[in-house]
């Protein structure tokens, strides 16, 4: 797995690493995403290792996830680099006062069996939370307390994006940018030239872009994507990647390499988070990674042209 330096020149992380989101219900309590088993769930995550996978979001929100990942980091230590998160409470209602972080940092530092966190990112604030800098001095304060290494926002709003790297505080972003939504480049590009790493979320829009799915395909209720892809706006979804993938010739069976080759040639994205529920999965985004090559400035803006002619700006947002 092809490793990068990320927020310091002694830090290295694969280019892809893990998103936890969907190894989270383990125990039939998490909605979001269908079961997986504690034996399933452990085994994915130390295949992911033994693929080279040394970069692993969670957080304490993602059902058993942020446990799991504890085990895997006492037993693979320095090999496994975490990054969590906080900001949103149970009930789905944003707080980030200082309490709330510090007893989230608290519960997660145990859960995860460390005395520092590798990785603390909060959990979309918006424009408001963000103005008057108190949250920026406390990221800066934890760092000082020795309770994280490396602080970072997770972006729900581009305009927060340009506050957080003008902040000085943050050393990293994490935001959506796929083949379908390009809106975050310039964003992506502002914090690179600060030095400020890239992790890209929903690198496959919640799995839009594997090539699996039709205007047949149904999620169960527990399943988040049964909330956004669903009715007319799903089929037009599908219909408008189809017009894509026949302008730039790729298959169904393609498209998920074709995708992440698409951003990892982006050479401000220091990696990619892609969530998987099984082995397959998983091995088919490791060989994404190893048997691709970037695509070159040519190629790039001829797929920007032709997405361009079928997607409007800001037509997938980044709530999803």
């Amino acid at each position: 797995m092809k490793k990068v330096a990320f927020c310091s020149p002694t830090t290295l992380v694969s280019r892809v690493g893990f998103g936890t989101s969907q190894i989270a219900n383990t125990d039939h309590k998490y909605e979001g995403a269908k079961y997986v088993s504690l034996s399933e769930a452990r085994e994915i995550l130390r295949m992911a290792v033994d693929l080279g996978v040394n970069f692993f979001d969670t957080s304490p929100t993602y059902g058993n996830a942020e446990s799991l990942i504890g085990e895997l980091k006492r037993e693979y230590q320095e090999r496994v680099i975490v990054a969590t998160k906080a900001g949103l409470r149970p009930d789905g209602v944003r707080d980030f006062s200082v309490s709330f972080l510090n007893k989230e940092i608290d519960a997660s530092l145990k859960r995860l069996g460390v005395g520092c966190l590798d990785v603390f990112q909060l959990t979309k604030p918006s424009e408001k939370d963000l103005e008057d800098g108190k949250l920026f001095s406390f990221l800066g304060e934890l760092k000082n307390r020795g309770k994280c290494k490396y602080t970072g926002v997770i972006i729900g709003d581009i305009k927060t994006g340009y506050q957080c790297i003008k902040s000085g505080e943050v050393d990293c972003l994490q935001v959506i940018y796929h083949l379908l939504y390009q809106d975050t480049e310039n964003l992506i590009a502002a914090a690179a030239q600060k030095g400020l790493g890239v992790i890209i979320r929903s690198p496959l829009c919640s799995g839009l872009l594997t090539g699996n799915y039709t205007v047949q395909t149904r999620f169960a209720p527990i399943d988040g994507r049964s909330k956004f892809f669903t009715g007319q706006d799903f089929i037009k979804r599908l219909e408008k990647l189809d017009k894509i993938q026949k302008d730039i010739s790729i298959s169904n069976k393609e498209l998920l390499s074709f995708s992440l080759r698409f951003i990892l040639s982006n050479p401000n994205v220091s990696l990619i988070i892609p969530a998987a529920s099984n082995a397959r999965q998983l091995k088919e985004l490791a060989e994404a990674d190893e048997n691709g090559h970037p695509f070159s400035p040519i190629e790039l803006k001829s797929i920007r042209d032709v997405v361009g002619l079928h997607m409007e700006a800001g037509e997938i947002s980044m709530q999803n």
